[in-house]
């Protein structure tokens, strides 16, 4: 097993400590930022991956899924904020 396999083991075990946040947090906002830890650390794995099968695909992914969660969390933010969409 690769240092970079390891690694993401480790990482695994960060979301599911910020996983707990996500469904217990004590207000929405915790639960939001707690979700977008969790993107970020899925985000890091997809790129572990890529770098260690030497596969592009991944980092695409990666990639993809990072701006996603970025607009996501901006629009769901907005939303709390009682702001409306025009």
């Amino acid at each position: 097993m690769s240092i970079l396999w390891a690694m993401s083991i480790i990482l695994i075990f960060a979301v599911l400590l910020s996983s707990y946040r996500v469904f217990l947090g004590p207000t929405i906002y915790d639960r939001l930022l707690a979700l977008n830890l969790v993107a970020v650390v899925v985000t890091i794995i997809f790129i572990l991956v890529s770098v260690d099968t030497g596969m592009g695909h991944y980092m695409d992914i990666a990639v993809s899924f990072i701006v996603l969660d970025f607009v996501g969390t901006i629009a769901f933010a907005h939303y709390l904020e009682g702001g409306e969409f025009d």
